[in-house]
């Protein structure tokens, strides 16, 4: 039986990427801050589907979580590592809130390649697969979210990049980029956390895709031989080659 590591998963699309893989016979390591959330995810996925979850309480954002994480479960075979925790802010640039943009870039970023390089090290030679979660703003900047799109651009960037490189290089190894849309998750409610922007309006009654949907579509990401999964203007998703112009060297 397959395991996959998957961090944020206590709610939004981390827990519906929780089920999705539970469903498809995944055993899980389940990785966020609120232990409450998580036992009560571990004890339906338990029940509902005869599989093993273990839960890793920790918070990325802050340094050194990240070693220790992967430290406390590098003696499992994980098949599937999903980024999946970050955190967004909407706001206008020079309104932002320093300490909140730092934090995102801390967990979007920097806990998101420490993790990702730890697992690329160990993992080069096997069939396993990468799977950062990015956004749409990691392919278009949005005025409200300039810090946010910037810490996805690295994350697509990043992980286009990574898996570029496994592939000239024959590695069995895949890095994947999920890239979201709006998503019905409590990540616009944190992300206008604080500003003036109003949630409703910015979204102005569109439809959005929800977080079991998008994990629906991960999971054909993860079975596929493409490197992106996003969702495209018309809230379709869609499987795509690596977007980045990419220059082998070697």
């Amino acid at each position: 039986m397959k395991t996959a590591l998957i961090t944020g998963a206590s709610a939004g699309i981390g827990k519906a990427l929780a089920y999705q893989f539970a469903q498809q016979g995944f055993n899980l390591i389940l990785v966020a801050r609120r232990q409450e959330a998580l036992e009560q995810i571990k004890q339906d996925l338990e029940s509902r589907y005869s599989i093993q979850v273990e839960n890793q309480i920790f918070d990325l954002a802050v340094s050194g979580q990240t070693a220790e994480l992967y430290d406390t479960v590098k003696h499992h075979k994980i098949d599937v590592l999903i980024n999946n925790a970050g955190f967004g802010d909407y706001d206008l640039a020079w309104d932002a809130d320093l300490s909140k943009v730092m934090n995102m870039v801390d967990l979007n970023v920097r806990a998101l390649t420490d993790l990702s390089l730890r697992y690329i090290k160990d993992y080069v030679d096997e069939d396993a697969v990468l799977i950062n979660v990015s956004s749409v703003g990691g392919y278009a900047e949005v005025d409200v979210a300039i810090p946010y799109c910037a810490t996805k651009f690295y994350v697509s960037s990043f992980t286009e990049g990574v898996d570029f490189s496994l592939r000239t290089q024959g590695k069995k190894l895949r890095a994947k980029v999920l890239a979201p849309a709006g998503t019905q998750s409590e990540f616009h409610n944190v992300a206008a956390d604080g500003s003036g922007i109003d949630i409703n309006e910015l979204y102005n009654g569109a439809v959005l895709m929800t977080a079991e949907q998008l994990a629906e579509s991960a999971y054909q990401l993860y079975l596929s031989d493409k490197t992106v999964g996003i969702v495209n203007p018309n809230n379709e998703f869609e499987l795509k080659d690596a977007i980045f112009p990419q220059v082998a060297l070697l």
